[in-house]
């Protein structure tokens, strides 16, 4: 009897001691990850909204096995660099860098490092050179592109208005995105007979001249995918609607500050169903060098309150073909 109780437990003994090897692995915590964003314009938080809801339905959840850096959006480009550093100098796990200025900066801050960056919404990644191609990016960045849609976008103004002869826009030239635009539109104006009336601003000053002194003879204004000039979009759209001048915006987020048309990106859908599923293929392992680029979904979209209010009447097959319709 003493010999199976010595026996009992002594199996006891070694049992816990086994027990007490296991039970700290099986309480570990999922690994955790930290996710540095960079914004370059404040247009654009419906983006990391989508972005984060993303990221929760595939398990991330912020302060548990998920952590987010970010400190606003930046709308001093010179101001990007530094903190794209501290980003770095932070050891994020990823960057989500959100327009061209902050990829760009995100793209030099982590050249020696093995930082993945993710971008959203960008509209040339190539010409900017920030990808190598859109199936093979070739580096440490890869994410979401809208490229294509600025001459269906002019369409789309002119179903909703066909008067339109005559169309006014304020663009940086430095900017790689919005002059790849104005290409776009200048060739679809073409084609479409629309005479393009076009002014450079290469500062914030020079922006709002521009908007300001809107030609008499414009017959609308057309925004391109331009970071230094959409950051006051709502302001600028207020000025046209004060002339009755129809607008287009370069996504449907636009409307909500005042743009009556866009054809283009859902940032909310963009960020929620494509950013964050990539990031969480790169969190996993994936190289953002294999990892094509992936181009958003297109919708239109009207905003009939401000077409009641710059007299414009948008037509019932109109709004049948419409995605998105402001009331």
């Amino acid at each position: 009897m003493n010999k199976f109780t010595r026996k009992t437990w002594y199996g006891v003994f070694v049992g816990l001691i086994v027990l007490s090897m296991l039970l700290p692995a099986c309480g570990k915590k999922e690994k955790g990850y930290t996710i540095g964003i960079l914004s370059a314009s404040p247009n654009l938080e419906t983006t990391i909204t989508g972005f984060k809801e993303g990221m929760v339905a595939l398990g991330y959840v912020e302060g548990e096995n998920l952590t987010y850096v970010y400190h606003g959006a930046i709308t001093d480009t010179a101001k990007l660099d530094p903190e794209a550093e501290k980003l770095v100098a932070a050891k994020v796990d990823l960057i989500l860098s959100l327009a061209t200025p902050a990829t760009l900066a995100a793209q030099r801050a982590t050249a020696d490092t093995d930082i993945p960056v993710l971008f959203i919404p960008l509209t040339d990644p190539v010409g900017a050179g920030i990808v190598k191609s859109l199936a093979q990016p070739g580096g440490n960045l890869t994410g979401v592109t809208f490229s294509t849609q600025e001459g269906r976008r002019l369409e789309w103004l002119l179903q909703v208005v066909p008067t339109i002869k005559k169309l006014y826009i304020v663009y940086t030239p430095t900017n790689q995105g919005a002059t790849s635009a104005l290409k776009t539109v200048s060739e679809a104006a073409a084609k479409l007979g629309v005479e393009l009336i076009t002014r450079e601003a290469n500062n914030p000053e020079e922006v709002e001249a521009g908007f300001k002194a809107i030609p008499e003879e414009a017959d609308a204004v057309f925004f391109l995918p331009d970071t230094p000039v959409n950051i006051r979009i709502k302001e600028w759209a207020a000025l046209a609607n004060e002339r009755k001048l129809p607008t287009s915006g370069p996504n449907l987020a636009a409307m909500n500050d005042g743009i009556l048309t866009s054809y283009g990106v859902d940032l909310a859908v963009a960020g929620k169903e494509q950013a964050a599923r990539m990031a969480d293929q790169i969190l996993k392992g994936t190289s953002p060098a294999t990892l094509p680029v992936e181009m958003a979904d297109f919708f239109s979209g009207v905003n009939l309150q401000i077409a009641t209010a710059i007299g414009v009447e948008v037509s019932p097959e109109i709004l049948r073909q419409t995605d998105m319709v402001i009331r």
